[in-house]
Parts: structure tokens; sequence; C-alpha cells
């Protein structure tokens, strides 16, 4: 395949771009724009940039699109969103959730995105988000590489059974442990979810992602307590806006 009249990054002129099996083998400056008759091996980029494609980081494909739903969050608060999301989450369905995503997916793709990492609340007794969105995961890559994140939106310790819906949601396809440690009921309950995420991460050879420490709350200190964890289990972080990545041990 080629792709021609490419525009790249920091670069004035026009570029062709050769791939063969997936993988850039030539790309050569062009001289001037080629002509736009094409053979079906090859793709006109119309002088547009040709760049690495853009990675989403951190969403929540679950709750996408239901602001407004049942209620409107007044306050403008994080931990009045929350109580809102928890009055919408008995109302998902799978029907709900699939067609809420593939129209996000959609848009993000629109716009050059290529790798998401979505959050996913596990704190449903059914964990009817996790399987559905587990279950679009080969629908989407085709388009989109998924990764999920088993998130405990109430709690893993405070949480009715949290920590086994965890271990649930990873049978499920999870790819990714979360956790929220300042919305546990104490902060030993915090501590005591951050030691047990990483653990169980090391467990199952999987990352984690945490929202860590992200209120007005000078007393919320759990970033230390889950890199103490990880250095005391030997796992390796790597911090990002307000979560943390593991990437290995």
């Amino acid at each position: 395949m080629n792709i021609i009249n490419a525009r790249l990054r920091g670069q004035t002129s026009l570029y062709s771009i050769h791939v063969e099996q997936g993988v850039f083998t030539a790309i050569e400056p062009q001289s001037a724009t080629l002509s736009p008759s094409l053979n079906a091996s090859e793709i006109d980029a119309q002088g547009n940039l040709v760049c690495a494609p853009f990675v989403e980081p951190h969403i929540h494909l679950d709750a996408v699109l239901t602001a407004g739903q049942p209620k409107w969050n007044q306050s403008g608060t994080l931990f009045e969103g929350i109580e809102r999301w928890s009055e919408r989450k008995p109302q998902l369905t799978a029907e709900d959730i699939e067609q809420r995503v593939l129209k996000t997916v959609q848009l993000l793709v629109e716009n050059g995105v290529q790798y998401i990492r979505t959050h996913v609340d596990v704190t449903d007794p059914s964990l009817t988000a996790l399987k559905t969105i587990a279950g679009l995961k080969e629908k989407l890559s085709k388009v989109i590489e998924l990764q999920i994140v088993a998130f405990p939106q109430e709690g893993i310790c405070s949480f009715p059974n949290g920590k086994q819906l965890m271990e649930q949601a990873i049978e499920h396809g999870a790819d990714v442990i979360g956790g929220i440690p300042h919305f546990e009921f104490t902060r030993e309950y915090g501590v005591e979810s951050m030691h047990w995420v990483v653990a169980l991460a090391k467990q199952h050879g999987l990352l984690v992602d945490v929202h860590c420490d992200e209120i007005d709350d000078e007393a919320s200190r759990f970033l230390e307590v889950l890199a103490t964890a990880a250095l005391e289990q030997r796992c390796i972080l790597t911090t990002m806006p307000i979560a943390l990545s593991y990437s290995g041990y």
C-alpha cells in the first residue's frame, strides 16, 4: 500500500509513504502533487498531515453521553457527580451501553484516536458494563485497541463484595486494576485497598491505574501508600495525571 500526497510534521513538502504488511518500508519526498487517479493499493492524503495515532488514556465509556440522566450535577463537584452516576447505574442495559460506546468510539476514531484506555465501573453486582464493553473488544479491534480498567467507583473495601467483583472483572476480560482510595469509608480501608490492588495486579500480571488523590483535600495522601505498596512488592509504577500505571515487576 502507498500513501501519497502526505504532509509530515515539520516538513513543507509532500511525501509518499510505502507500507508492506503493516510496516512502513520507505518514506520518500515528492517533487509535486501526484495525480489523484488512484489504484486499489493507494491512499491520497490530499496534502493533509500524516502522523502517529492519538491515545485516549483516560475515559469512562460506560458513562459517556449520560450527562443529565437522571439529574444534572448542580454543584459541579466530584462527589455529586459520583452520586448522579450511582443513580444512573441501575438503568444500565447492554443495549444502552453498546449504543453509547459505539457512538463515542466513532467520534474518537474520526479525530485520530486509535488507542483507548477506559475505566469501567465494577461496583455493580451484575457487572453489566464490564461484560458489555469487554464483549465489544473484538468488534472494535479493526479500528482501535481497547484496554479496560476494572474501576471500583464506590470503593473496594467499602462496597459489598468489592474484592470479589474486582476478581470477577478479571475473569471477564479486564486488563488493568483500578482503585479509588480516597472514596473508601475510612483511611484504613483506603490503605488496605492500595496494598490489595497491587497484590492482585502482581498475581495476574496486570497493570494498575488508580484514581489517586484527585480531590482538593490536603489530607488525602494515598499516592505514597500506592508507591510504597509497589516498592514492597517490586512493582514499577509510572505516573500519569490523576492516575498511575503499573508497567511490570
